[in-house]
């Protein structure tokens, strides 16, 4: 019986050129450094991956690769969801294109059909969450991002450029609002440091599909979105930094202060 549950057409073609036995999708998570950087080793063990739709497709852990690897999957788009049960990294969501590795056979005097592509291997970069312990000596910011009625804006994206200037961090909001930043040792710089931050909030439409279903409307792909982009479905919104006492930040528009080598709370509020 198959992964989902009946002998499948995409079962029965001919056997491709790909290796029996050889897993079909391979997915490996790392901790998030900064954009246009290379994740932090060693992948991420411990997770929950979901192939959306698919009955019984239960990935296993290879620790030589770092991969969890699904052994099989009908081909087409798939969606596939990564969480952690122990709730250290936010859940994110790709898109694949699983190959067919049970070509159709083709036809007398037909055009042969070319061998499909090799296994589908991914990386997936997961960010801090919300809650999770930061370790002694980083520098994070950690907070809420709400509107003006006070209630926690989901799927927020924050994108932070320090006085260093040599990296810049995007970080996304739980469903509640939580996020942290944090932030690389070459990037804390000295005090006074401050962080400037762009920040966009999901459109109307993407925040009552998120509101309805968390992880179902969970965008895929996110380090890929362009938030200004024409038609998109974030909106650009100035924010207020404010204490844990309530007071704003001592900092220009659009910056919060930082305390190199310590966490600091401020509280957004999008406007």
């Amino acid at each position: 019986m198959s992964i989902i549950g009946t002998q499948s057409p995409w079962r029965l073609g001919s056997r491709s050129a790909m290796p029996a036995g050889e897993p079909i999708l391979g997915i490996r998570a790392l901790a998030y450094r900064a954009e246009g950087q290379p994740g932090l080793l060693p992948p991420v063990a411990g997770l929950s991956i979901k192939a959306i739709g698919i009955i019984g497709a239960r990935p296993e852990w290879d620790p030589a690769s770092g991969q969890m690897r699904f052994a099989d999957l009908p081909p087409g788009p798939r969606r596939i969801v990564v969480t952690d049960p122990e709730r250290r990294f936010q859940p994110a969501a790709i898109m694949v294109e699983v190959p067919d590795r049970y070509p159709t056979r083709p036809t007398a005097g037909g055009a042969p059909i070319p061998v499909p592509p090799h296994p589908v291997r991914r990386t997936v970069l997961l960010r801090p969450a919300p809650g999770r312990s930061i370790p002694a000596g980083s520098t994070a910011v950690i907070g809420t991002l709400r509107d003006e009625a006070g209630r926690g804006i989901a799927l927020g994206r924050l994108a932070a450029a320090t006085d260093a200037g040599l990296m810049r961090i995007v970080a996304w909001t739980d469903e509640a609002g939580g996020f942290v930043l944090l932030l690389p040792d070459s990037e804390a710089g000295t005090p006074p440091a401050t962080c400037n931050l762009a920040v966009h909030v999901p459109a109307a439409r993407l925040a009552g599909a998120l509101a309805l279903d968390w992880l179902g409307a969970l965008p895929a792909d996110l380090d890929q979105v362009d938030p200004e982009g024409p038609h998109g479905a974030f909106e650009r919104r100035t924010v207020t930094a404010l204490a844990p006492d309530g007071m704003p930040a001592p900092a220009t528009a659009g910056a919060i202060p930082l305390r190199p080598g310590r966490t600091i709370r401020w509280d957004l509020v999008a406007r």
